[in-house]
């Protein structure tokens, strides 16, 4: 798998694709779904290793060097955590990067703020995300959690986020930077966001977590995870994205599609489909 390059033109800016890493999972993670099906689907057992890319986005142009969501960190294993030293092994220096525009604070997104040691890796960077999204995980006392794994995320949450404390811009959907949008997208979380770059007549879709396995979520795009913090809203917003995607002739960018991570959105035979540029 390749960990840099596959730059793409939107216009006045410049959108190149970075590795993590890869993440392992199953797919005895996904919920409110016929299993027996989701297997014959994937034609893996539940058991049986997935292997899903984890992907970040670095958006160039006019004046802005923002990174769109921030990796694993040293928190995951030592299949992830590779933003950083991709960045560097590009020519990118982490102080240079002037915003990191996050999709949503789960932990393979936001770990990567900071170091082992708890010091920013983007020591200039001004934190961007949705004001419903901070207030879930940071603003809530951890007592507030409905289990265990979300008590995890925002234990993370709260320990990525406080070397940005002075820096962080708590936004609601619209224009945030010329030509980047923000809009929620919820179900995932309840403030995952999509950023889109439109400049030049051309957009890009940049989804975050609005798939996590594509080879099962294309065909059967009800399969939710245990990951989802609202399954039945993730689904409904999975459709509406797919949806728009496809009628606007949008590219996406996906932080779990296989890398790269782009491509264009159509539905054919009462499938969904997803072509690589």
């Amino acid at each position: 798998m390749a960990a840099n390059g596959h730059k793409l033109t939107i216009g006045d800016y410049t959108v190149t694709a970075f590795s993590d890493g890869v993440f392992q999972t199953n797919l005895d993670v996904t919920v409110g779904v016929d299993k027996e099906m989701t297997q014959r689907v994937a034609g893996k057992s539940l058991t049986e290793p997935v292997y899903i890319d984890v992907n970040a986005f670095l958006v160039e142009g006019r004046g802005v060097r923002a990174l769109v969501d921030a990796g694993s960190g040293e928190t995951m294993g030592p299949a992830l955590g590779k933003l950083p030293e991709n960045l560097r092994a590009a020519g990118v220096a982490l102080d240079s990067i002037s915003h990191v525009l996050l999709t949503h604070l789960h932990p393979d997104h936001s770990n990567g703020l900071i170091d082992g040691a708890g010091d920013p890796w983007f020591p200039n960077a001004e934190l961007v995300l949705q004001e419903t999204e901070i207030k879930f995980w940071f603003d809530r006392d951890i007592s507030q959690a409905a289990h265990a794994r979300q008590r995890a995320n925002m234990v993370n949450a709260k320990k990525s986020l406080a070397p940005y404390a002075k820096r962080t811009t708590r936004i609601n959907d619209g224009e945030f930077l010329p030509g980047i949008h923000a809009m929620m997208s919820p179900g995932h979380t309840p403030g995952h966001n999509t950023w889109t770059i439109e400049s030049g007549g051309q957009s890009l879709i940049i989804w975050g977590d609005t798939i996590h396995m594509a080879f099962l979520q294309l065909l059967r795009p009800e399969v939710a995870f245990v990951f989802d913090t609202d399954p039945a809203m993730a689904v409904a917003s999975r459709m509406k994205l797919l949806d728009r995607a496809r009628a606007d002739h949008a590219r996406v960018a996906g932080m779990h599609l296989d890398f790269p991570g782009y491509g264009f959105v159509g539905h054919r035979d009462n499938r969904w489909f997803i072509d690589p540029d």
